[in-house]
């Protein structure tokens, strides 16, 4: 498979995933290049309510669970995430609470 398919192929089913969580498509950006996917901008449901610690933590397992990618690389607005393989960091950014949460990444997915 050539990179310009895997690229292509990943670009999509990276919007889908989002696309399912229902993530607004207008306030984020993305793009997949050399086995990294970089998001930018906020990252928020279409109702306008934020994301919980759980629903990012789950977006960012299937993200990494893609085919052909290695690396998350997040620089959102609202969120600081951290994403390596086995390890998931995420701190709401603004407002008066900060959530954190780290944890393992099951392997067994």
């Amino acid at each position: 498979m050539s990179d310009e398919f895997s690229r292509y192929e990943t670009n999509r089913r990276v919007k889908q995933i989002l696309v399912s969580r229902n993530v607004d498509m207008t306030k984020i950006n993305y793009s997949c290049v050399n086995k990294t996917i970089h998001f930018y901008g906020s990252l928020s449901k279409l109702s306008q309510e934020d994301l919980s610690l759980p629903n990012i933590e789950a977006l960012v397992s299937e993200l990494m669970n893609l085919p052909h990618v290695s690396n998350i690389q997040f620089d959102l607005d609202n969120w600081f995430i951290s994403a390596e393989p086995g390890d998931v960091s995420i701190t709401r950014v603004g407002g008066k609470s900060i959530d954190k949460h780290q944890g393992k990444k099951d392997q067994s997915e």
